[in-house]
């Protein structure tokens, strides 16, 4: 991954391997975008971005997060997209994987959003006109069940 970004010409890439480092680094420094792997132990990757996400810093708050994640089941994706996670980059990634993601955190941004139970990108990728009279909140979502294999997520 640090050998790709520098081919990109990224200027600095800080290596951190553990949830306590990243967390201790982030009192001092702030960061264009943070890519960190889903299987950090002993906290994982969706730990972290829940962490950053709740800093009292806005700035360091609304870092764009890239997850790097073998798992990538609809459940997966919902749990990434709930704690906050900008994009997730399915292993094994490319170089064209990573340009991509990276071009779409920093230069496509989606409105930040900080309430008291969510902080990070707007959830909504698409914003669709919605002509109803009906409150949709509360309303379960019906989610496709395709291509999903049963025994990812467990």
């Amino acid at each position: 991954m640090r050998s790709i970004l520098e081919s990109f010409e990224v200027k600095q890439v800080q290596l951190v391997t553990t949830y306590d480092e990243t967390a201790q680094i982030l009192k001092n420094r702030t960061f264009d975008c943070i890519f960190m792997d889903n299987m950090m132990s002993p906290k994982n990757g969706l730990e972290l971005t829940t962490y950053i996400r709740h800093l009292q810093d806005q700035k360091k708050r609304a870092i764009p997060i890239i997850l790097c994640t073998a798992f990538t089941g609809l459940k997966s994706i919902i749990q990434a997209r709930d704690a906050g996670v900008t994009e997730v980059l399915s292993k094994p990634v490319s170089p064209e994987q990573i340009m991509r993601k990276m071009t779409n955190a920093l230069f496509n941004q989606r409105t930040f959003i900080d309430t008291g139970i969510y902080s990070g990108p707007d959830r909504r990728r698409r914003i669709r006109d919605y002509n109803g009279d009906k409150d949709r909140r509360g309303s379960p979502i019906p989610l496709p069940s395709v291509n999903q294999d049963p025994q990812e997520d467990q």
